[in-house]
């Protein structure tokens, strides 16, 4: 371990893949227990990591009024954040609550740096446990609101920001903290694109990058801080393509507003610096007129 701080991702913004798993347990019954709940979890992968595994225990649930609504699951579920299995999140319950309004979201966890509990395995092979500071009595906290209606059902993804809740400082080595840098999404207004590269596309040497622009873009750019907001050719977010045993490699962008997109592949990842205005990254293939729908998920594979 470095002993410098670490953080993880030079890519840019989220997406989620992990298995789907059902959650069981019960919770304070309110005066509508009709309306029902399902709520997720997951982010992308990151640079600098391979897997992030958390442990949770149940859901608290914080009302606008009246007792918390506790989901405690009969067995603890062990969830990858990361995993490739390309779907968009890790269910974590779908049961009936109280409807009503609710300010707050707390994940019970057991992370207290014992990796034998929530742990993160870095890109060089070694395996650190994870602590959320006063887990044990606060988990990770969500502050949120959100309404459950008197009847249909409600969908929502936690959305973990890796690359800024993972650190590693060097006083609390071997094990880093786990922070709660996470948003609430409604699965039902934004819609994702996943796909895979072809093995031909990542020869030896290769950094490989997919990038995700708003709109068609025809000369597409790599990340420049220095450039404006209005420049439609800054991509508004990358993926490092990520192979399980073998290829291919999959990339996920999650979490995005309806509308048309524009995807670019490079070799030249490594090259990307959003302090150097022209770092020379080329992409080949560019593929543009791709489609993003409310709740579903575009396929594109490169090329």
């Amino acid at each position: 371990m470095s002993t410098q701080t670490r953080r993880f991702g030079y890519f840019g913004f989220l997406a989620a893949a992990a298995l789907a798993l059902a959650a069981c347990g019960g919770g304070s019954s309110g005066s509508n227990p009709s309306a029902q709940m399902k709520l997720a979890v997951g982010d992308a992968p990151v640079d600098g990591a391979t897997a992030v595994v958390v442990k949770f225990t149940g859901v608290e649930l914080t009302p606008g009024s009246g007792n918390p609504v506790d989901i405690i699951f009969s067995s603890p579920k062990t969830i990858d954040l990361l995993n490739q299995s390309g779907t968009a999140s890790a269910l974590l319950f779908d049961q009936p609550i109280p409807s009503g309004s609710y300010g707050q979201i707390r994940l019970m966890v057991v992370a207290d740096g014992n990796p034998g509990n929530s742990y993160i395995i870095l890109s060089d092979g070694t395996t650190h446990g994870l602590k959320v500071p006063s887990g044990s009595e606060t988990g990770l906290k969500l502050v949120s609101g959100f309404t459950v209606p008197s009847s249909g059902v409600v969908d929502y993804t936690i959305d973990f920001d890796l690359r800024k809740a993972v650190i590693c400082p060097p006083g609390q080595a071997p094990a880093c903290t786990l922070k709660p840098v996470e948003r609430l999404v409604d699965n039902t207004t934004v819609g994702n694109i996943q796909g895979a590269v072809s093995a031909t596309l990542v020869p030896s040497g290769c950094t490989p990058g997919v990038y995700l622009y708003s709109g068609t873009v025809i000369a597409p750019e790599d990340a420049d801080s220095t450039a404006a907001a209005s420049d439609t050719s800054q991509p508004l977010a990358s993926k490092a393509p990520v192979a399980t045993s073998a290829a291919p490699y999959y990339y996920q962008f999650t979490f995005l507003p309806p509308g048309s997109y524009t995807l670019a592949f490079t070799c030249q990842a490594a090259l990307d610096d959003p302090d150097q205005a022209d770092s020379a990254v080329t992409f080949n293939p560019v593929k543009s007129g791709i489609v993003v729908t409310a709740s579903q998920t575009t396929a594109v594979n490169i090329p």
